[in-house]
């Protein structure tokens, strides 16, 4: 079943890591979805107004920080027209050695996008995380996605996988 909506994948990266997790999720959702990916280092954040249906892809950095190529980004992200569209947020972090601030990121992101109009999908799961605390967590979810690669390879593959399925059906069956 392929369809005709479009999804633009927004995303920094500075060890690759997060662009590897950006390859997966176009993996697995370009049997379904037109997708376009774009590294923000390289590309204008105003394409954003191309899509209705956004990924927002961001590590965090040292204790709490955004990757630098979202830290230069940010206050562009004001003149970006969020108003009625859907954003999905994924990142990577290490829950061990910044427990405290794991995905932090995430959660920064989220804030000022939803202040702006976004609407959040793609909300997961706490529970399957050791961490203290996150910006990241509304409630007992995350915002979005996240990975661990530091400590929890082995779940990095299932976690995309599931997640790509949950944004999958929420696209397809919008409550």
């Amino acid at each position: 079943m392929t369809s005709n909506i479009q999804i633009g994948i927004f995303y920094g990266t500075t060890s690759q890591t997060t662009e590897n997790i950006a390859d997966s999720i176009e993996e697995n959702l370009k049997p379904i979805f037109k997708i376009k990916k774009f590294n923000i280092y390289k590309s204008n954040l105003e394409d954003i107004n191309n899509f209705e249906y956004i990924l927002i892809g961001c590590p965090t950095w040292d204790i709490g920080l955004l990757q630098e190529d979202w830290r230069i980004a940010f206050p562009l992200i004001d003149k970006v027209d969020f108003k009625g569209k859907k954003v999905a947020y994924f990142g990577a972090g290490d829950q061990f050695v910044y427990p405290d601030t794991f995905l932090d990121a995430l959660g920064i992101l989220e804030e000022k996008i939803t202040n702006l109009g976004g609407k959040t999908f793609g909300v997961t799961k706490s529970d399957d995380y050791n961490f203290k605390s996150s910006k990241a967590l509304r409630g007992e979810n995350f915002v979005g996605l996240g990975i661990d690669n530091d400590n929890e390879l082995e779940k990095t593959d299932r976690r995309i996988k599931e997640w790509c399925e949950q944004i999958t059906r929420e696209i397809l069956t919008p409550m």
